[in-house]
């Protein structure tokens, strides 16, 4: 085989390996940012569901507000007309706790939904992490074959390349052991 043809086979040996090395570094790459990625999603959930944990306590707190406003009204109105001791008062002030404990019931729902969401989206961020893993470790493993396809590709070149390289003196024998059935020189 030519000269031209053997560094030209070398060559192409080289830039596959090198590409296929390259490639599966910046799998790796793309996999850590994906994560990364998901982490900060994961961070933003916390944050939206502190935010509502948060809006669901001034909630509590407004019911709980709005039910003491209502009954010391109810009770100043029905003291005005003195009815303070009558059995109206009562079950007034019966409607208002009611309503209040009515309206406490769809918040404390509403914050168990939202937990469960939040939950849900956890366990989502949870593959989406997992999948960008693998999908590094698949392409490190698409370049690890791509390069021994390149390989295999190129043995006869490679076989054509340690004939040549004894064809400039007897550099192949010491190099590739000139056939003897050691596998190296044969040290004559």
């Amino acid at each position: 085989m030519d000269p031209i043809s053997l560094a030209l086979g070398v060559g192409g040996i080289a830039m596959s390996a090198i590409g296929g090395f390259g490639a599966a570094g910046v799998s790796k790459q793309i996999s850590q940012v994906s994560q990364n990625e998901v982490g900060l999603e994961e961070q933003v959930n916390m944050q939206k569901q502190n935010a509502m944990e948060l809006s669901s306590r001034r909630q509590q707190t407004e019911i709980m507000r709005n039910s003491q406003r209502q009954r010391a009204q109810a009770t100043a109105a029905a003291t005005t007309q003195g009815a303070q001791f009558g059995s109206g008062l009562q079950g007034g002030l019966a409607g208002v706790t009611d309503q209040s404990t009515y309206n406490a019931l769809g918040v404390n729902q509403n914050t168990q939904t939202g937990n469960n969401i939040f939950g849900l989206d956890y366990g989502i961020s949870q593959d989406k992490s997992q999948i960008a893993g693998l999908q590094g470790q698949q392409a490190t493993d698409q370049g690890i074959a791509s390069l021994g396809g390149a390989l295999t590709s190129s043995a006869g070149t490679i076989g054509k390349l340690s004939q040549g390289v004894g064809s400039f003196g007897n550099i192949g024998n010491s190099l590739f052991g000139g056939g003897s059935p050691s596998g190296y020189g044969t040290g004559k």
